[in-house]
């Protein structure tokens, strides 16, 4: 079996959530507060190959910073995680953004824009974040927004994620995709 370590950082947006919604999609989702970094694991079946996903939360809380920076470096894909209805949290999702560009060299990087389920209040508009996501030269960035409240475009999101991480190993020239099928994630 194949692993893959995805590292998931940003504020406190919504990130814990996503991943419940990813591991167990049948159950309610129950929102915690992550204490410097959790470990989540789960198995995905993708073609004929299955593939082991480990999920690095990394805590919301700028105190923990520097345990982050090996966790991003070790990651086959980062995911940079920030609330559609805040502001504050998409600029702290550009942070982000800068310390894994100064920190690693190729990895994929996924912004992804959480409570899609709150657009009457959403404030971060599609367009700023494609063009943010356009300005990163030499890296392979994309962008997806979801929400883990409703389910809406998380197995979108976790596929488009999974192939990009995939897509940039040397293990997985073979893989197979119809990204007609995925098509409310935007590849930049």
């Amino acid at each position: 079996m194949n692993k893959i370590r995805f590292t998931i950082v940003g504020d406190s947006c919504g990130k814990t959530s996503l991943i419940q919604r990813w591991c167990t999609p049948s159950q309610p989702i129950n929102p915690s507060k992550t204490i410097a970094i959790d470990m989540r694991s789960m198995t995905f079946k993708l073609g004929e190959s299955v593939v082991c996903i480990q999920y690095w939360d990394c805590s919301g809380d700028m105190s923990f910073q520097s345990l982050l920076i090996p966790y991003l470096q070790n990651a086959e894909l980062i995911m940079i995680c920030f609330d559609l209805t805040r502001a504050k949290s998409w600029l702290t999702a550009q942070y982000w953004s800068d310390v894994a560009l100064e920190n690693t060299e190729s990895t994929p990087i996924c912004f992804i824009g959480t409570k899609l389920d709150q657009e009457s209040k959403r404030f971060v508009k599609t367009p700023v974040v494609q063009r943010y996501t356009r300005s990163i030269h030499g890296r392979n960035t994309f962008y997806c927004d979801t929400s883990a409240y409703t389910g809406e475009k998380c197995k979108e999101t976790l596929s488009m994620c999974i192939f990009e991480s995939l897509r940039n190993s040397d293990k997985y020239t073979s893989l197979s995709f119809d990204a007609e099928k995925e098509k409310s994630c935007i590849l930049m």
